[in-house]
């Protein structure tokens, strides 16, 4: 049996999950209106323009095997009560619109195909630094409950520490 050449065969083109974990906090405690739009705008790209992106490249891969998991990464504040508040409007808005994305994706995409967001919490990471409480393989473990979702779970949803939370 020959080997070809990633592509060319079911099990290389194969794609049954998708992790959307890239995000920038560029803002601070800034205003939104008072802030330099490029912030906006870079945040917007990243933590927004980015999950899209990826995710409309690869759920038809995912449609045409009928299978498939995404769990796009967000946070608290990208939860329409963290709209009350003010500070940090441009990582805010770009987590509350990955999160309208991920429930409208999971409404519309076909098949045995799970879409989620999580906010894994204050981690301990380049953007949650040294003193976060929880460690990034606290945050695998929850991510990785998600992705073994049977057929028959849920589809879509907002969760923390493998809860549901409003979005």
């Amino acid at each position: 049996m020959s080997q070809g050449r990633i592509g060319e065969s079911d099990t290389a083109s194969r794609l049954d999950v998708l992790i959307n974990n890239a995000g920038v906090y560029l803002d601070g405690n800034a205003k939104l209106l008072s802030m330099d739009p490029v912030i906006l705008e870079r945040t917007m790209s990243t933590n927004f323009f980015g999950v899209y992106h990826v995710m409309r490249s690869f759920i038809p891969h995912m449609e045409k095997r009928g299978y498939g998991r995404i769990i796009n990464v967000s946070s608290e504040y990208g939860a329409m009560n963290a709209m009350s508040s003010q500070g940090a409007g441009a990582y805010k808005i770009s987590k509350l619109a990955m999160n309208a994305l991920t429930r409208l994706t999971a409404a519309e995409v076909r098949g045995d195909i799970k879409i989620y967001a999580v906010d894994p919490g204050w981690v301990s990471s380049d953007m949650g630094g040294p003193s976060a409480p929880r460690t990034p393989k606290h945050t695998a473990e929850l991510i990785l409950q998600l992705l073994t979702t049977e057929s028959e779970g849920p589809r879509g949803g907002f969760f923390r520490d493998g809860k549901p939370i409003d979005w």
